[in-house]
């Protein structure tokens, strides 16, 4: 087929597609409004959503209004008391928010509002409970109470106070939140065109009853003490716990109560004062409902037991007894290094079972003197005390007076104040200067002496070994003048064989004159070579560890390192063993393969 049917053809296939595509859609409606209620995934249809939100919420509008008309009557009946009633209230809204709470999930749509409507109910609900609980035993307590005052039970009636005064913190701040829900719940409601005035009206109730739990009438009426006349008053004392030790927290506590006609009420306002031993201890005054209470550390209490009471302008408490128990205490103390004027610093710490606060510390050198001191809040002490010319023992005693702990002293401890601080101290340092002065040009002249010896050193020629010429006086005859001196010459060193191996080298020499020579033979070789390699002119006044330092950043320095390691230990350690010969003989091998092979 030519080219000019094949286009023809291919042409006729793709109008034939077109024509079947342009059949299939007739209209290009993807979905209508009137049937179609969800969401094309190519196009938003913002009338029908809007339609179809209105008629979710529609439908659920009774149910929702419903759901937030329970809290005006649940809060009527908690201010009321009436606790039975709030209670079935209660478990009637559990039913109808799990109703809620369903629905919800089976909305196929967005709806944050009725989601928010059931959330800030919820913790509406939980608010409420919260309250109904408190108020009931609230209730209870004030039963109690009458019926402890009848008895004249004052242990019992302090008792009471306390669990109602824990009780009434946990609802401070409940208002505010209940307040936030609600206004959500307002603002939510309105947009859907719900009632909200139970809501609004649960808020005032909820509002009234925190306030009459947090602050109740002051003048609450209790039974009549006949024991008391009219004007006349009743003070009590309670102490939680009765038994401690230092610094343990101790709480007196008591009501206040009043006759007035023939009613007892609580004394507000009234002062009240603490007395220990007949001591006074602390002056309280009673608060709204005639309670008093004060918090007190056993601190400067002798140990053993002591009477407690309280009293009023007109009464006085039964007496109550408070045990302290004695406790051990562990004194340390640290000195530091003397000055130049013998001052030395003291310090140290004094424990019990806590750490011991404001107590008197006495500071005793050579069992003579003596210098007081005190600890601070975390029972630390610091003191300065001056010591004169000589050897001192000094300690750090805890005497325990006036409170109740055992007394206790530190370890002794040493001080040494020598002339020469002394000295120092009465020549104001003048001395160490002078010394400083006269080491520095001691320093300089040696420093001189020794570059003018260096500069006086022959450097060896080649072929010439090194310690026969070190070994000649600048007045002596010279070798290279071929003059033969008239003192024995030592033996010559040995000589490498021309082809000869450093290791065939060090063997002979080990054969001949033993491994120390053998060992120092083998360092002069390699020693030459890094001073050739570096231009060291004296590397015969250098050290094995000198050069070794010296040839840092050659690739041979690692091996030459390791090389002088082994080589002092054979040449200076004294007995050698197999075992460090034959690590020295590998060294010089590796030594050998890197400064006179291929890499140097």
């Amino acid at each position: 087929m030519n080219p000019n049917a094949r286009n023809a053809v291919l042409v006729v296939i793709i109008i034939a597609i077109l024509a079947a595509l342009a059949l299939s859609f007739p209209t290009p409606l993807l979905y209508t409004l009137e049937q179609d209620s969800f969401a094309s995934q190519f196009h938003e249809n913002v009338d029908a959503l809007k339609i179809q939100s209105q008629n979710s919420t529609t439908d659920v509008a009774p149910l929702i209004q419903d759901f937030i008309d329970f809290s005006g009557p649940v809060s009527l009946n908690i201010r009321i008391h009436d606790i039975e009633q709030a209670r079935r209230d209660l478990e009637r809204f559990d039913r109808s928010h799990g109703s809620i709470k369903n629905l919800i999930i089976r909305l196929d749509m967005n709806e944050s509002q009725i989601q928010e409507i059931e959330k800030n109910t919820a913790l509406q609900k939980e608010i409420l409970e919260s309250l109904m609980n408190t108020s009931a035993t609230l209730d209870s307590l004030q039963m109690m109470e009458i019926q402890y005052h009848s008895q004249n039970n004052q242990d019992m009636l302090t008792t009471i106070r306390l669990q109602g005064d824990t009780i009434r913190k946990k609802v401070r701040g409940l208002d505010e939140r209940y307040r936030n829900a609600t206004e959500k719940i307002v603002e939510s409601g309105k947009k859907f065109g719900l009632n909200i005035t139970q809501s609004e009206e649960s808020q005032k109730q909820v509002e009234q009853i925190v306030r009459e739990i947090e602050q109740p009438k002051a003048e609450t009426q209790l039974a009549v003490d006949t024991s008391l006349v009219p004007g006349d008053d009743r003070v009590s004392l309670f102490i939680r716990p009765d038994t401690g030790k230092y610094l343990d927290t101790i709480e007196y506590m008591g009501i206040s109560l009043t006759l007035k006609g023939n009613t007892t009420l609580r004394a507000e306002g009234k002062p009240i004062t603490l007395y220990m031993d007949d001591q006074q201890v602390k002056t309280v005054d009673t608060d709204a409902f005639g309670y008093y209470t004060t918090k007190i550390p056993i601190e400067r209490i002798a140990a053993g037991t002591h009477t407690v009471y309280s009293r009023s302008t007109t009464s006085r408490s039964v007496n109550r007894t408070l045990t302290v128990s004695q406790v051990d205490s562990v004194t340390n103390l640290t000195i530091s290094a003397p000055d130049r004027d013998g001052n030395v610093n003291c310090t140290g710490s004094v424990m019990a079972n806590q750490p011991v606060r404001s107590a008197s510390v006495q500071l005793v050198w050579d069992k003579t003197h003596i210098t007081i001191t005190k600890t601070n809040a975390e029972g630390l002490f610091m003191k300065e005390i001056r010591l004169p010319v000589g050897r001192h023992t000094v300690t750090a005693g805890f005497t325990g007076d006036g409170l109740p702990i055992n007394p206790s002293e530190s370890e002794p401890q040493v001080v040494e104040i020598s002339l020469i601080q002394s000295i120092e101290s009465e020549t104001g340092g003048l001395t160490i200067f002078v010394a400083i002065i006269v080491v520095f040009f001691l320093f300089l002249a040696a420093a001189a002496f020794y570059l003018n010896r260096m500069t006086r050193k022959k450097i060896p020629p080649a072929g010439i070994p090194g310690d026969i010429v070190d070994s000649a006086d600048e007045n002596s005859p010279s070798i290279m003048d071929g003059i033969t001196p008239d003192y024995p010459a030592r033996p010559a060193n040995p000589v490498m064989i021309s082809g000869e191996t450093l290791i065939e080298f060090y063997t002979r020499v080990l054969n001949e004159r033993g491994l120390s020579a053998a060992s120092r033979i083998v360092y002069e070789h390699l020693a030459g070579i890094l001073a050739r390699d570096l231009g060291i002119k004296r590397h015969r006044t250098l050290t094995a560890r000198e050069m070794s330092r010296n040839c840092r950043g050659k690739p041979y320095c690692g091996a030459f390192s390791r090389f002088t390691a082994i080589y002092e230990r054979v040449r200076y350690g004294g007995r050698v063993s197999v075992r460090d010969q034959a690590i020295f003989e590998a060294a010089i091998d590796s030594a050998d393969d890197l400064m006179e092979g291929e890499h140097h």
